[in-house]
């Protein structure tokens, strides 16, 4: 660790400049700890310390609804970044920011796609449509997004996509991939591509597309300009690689006790509780002593 982080690191212990304006806190293994709403306890400092002028935003790789849901069921008035930076709402549900894919895009992929056994589910801001065999993980499965079963390659332009998900046996998915580098090098620079084998279908390889501008620190970006505020008064807060990209644009960086690797080096704080143990309200006592 450099004397820069340990400087950092000992300023934050310190105490927080009150001039923190914005948190942005990853959910999963972060905020809560499995499938639970937030602690009644962890909700309440929120609460607190929004009333005490603090902004918060909750950013997840799940769907809105879900993660809307979290948000109300603690009497929570935060901004929502869902499907880890595609899309941004505001805590009335008003929609600021879609990583949408252009249709010269979309089509190109559906086209390529065509000449293999794919499966699809195209993520828009209002639904999910999908073609009937696709499988998606169970955090993507959200029962609070409307859903759509899709038959023909033009429903899929009712409204913007901003994730493509895709489920073939390991073959066609093979095939897929390898044309995608026959893609027009503008439009493949475009891309950001994961792919997984599934563990509950044997034989299948699970692929997610999206835009490269999707991800939670483009999102937090556009959330700062639309409040006016420097970076300095930004503070993030994550456990996972996804979360790297939110630590670039913020001022002020915390990762949780269990946190990787790559995020506990570029943090300026570290729990010392992971979010099983409620780690977070570490940070929240320590927001409440500032403002004090």
């Amino acid at each position: 660790m450099g004397l820069r982080q340990l400087w950092r690191r000992w300023k934050f212990r310190k105490g927080l400049p009150a001039s923190i304006r914005l948190v942005i806190s990853d959910v999963d293994g972060t905020l809560v700890s499995g499938e639970e709403p937030i602690p009644a306890s962890t909700a309440a400092l929120l609460r607190g310390l929004e009333q005490a002028g603090l902004h918060f935003a909750l950013a997840s790789a799940r769907p809105y609804p879900s993660i809307a849901h979290l948000a109300q069921h603690a009497g929570l008035a935060a901004w929502i970044i869902s499907l880890d930076g595609a899309l941004l709402h505001s805590p009335t549900g008003e929609l600021l920011f879609a990583a949408a894919f252009p249709e010269e895009l979309l089509d190109s992929l559906l086209e390529l796609g065509s000449h293999y056994r794919l499966e699809y589910a195209a993520f828009t801001p209002e639904e999910l449509l999908s073609t009937p065999g696709v499988h998606i993980p169970s955090y993507l499965d959200d029962p609070g997004l409307r859903r759509r079963i899709v038959q023909l390659r033009r429903d899929f332009f009712q409204s913007p996509v901003v994730m493509l998900w895709v489920s073939a046996p390991h073959p066609q998915a093979a095939g897929f991939l390898k044309a995608l580098d026959q893609l027009p090098r503008p439009l493949r620079r475009q891309l950001t591509l994961a792919a997984a084998e599934s563990t509950s279908l044997p034989g299948t390889t699970l692929l997610e597309l999206r835009m490269r501008t999707a991800d939670k620190g483009t999102a937090a970006e556009v959330l700062r300009r639309h409040l006016r505020l420097p970076r300095s008064a930004l503070l993030a807060v994550g456990d996972f690689r996804n979360d790297l990209p939110l630590f670039r644009v913020c001022g002020y960086r915390v990762a949780m006790a269990d946190a990787v690797a790559e995020l506990r080096s570029q943090a300026d704080w570290v729990t010392s509780r992971p979010a099983s143990e409620r780690g977070i309200e570490e940070l929240l006592l320590l927001l409440q002593e500032a403002r004090r």
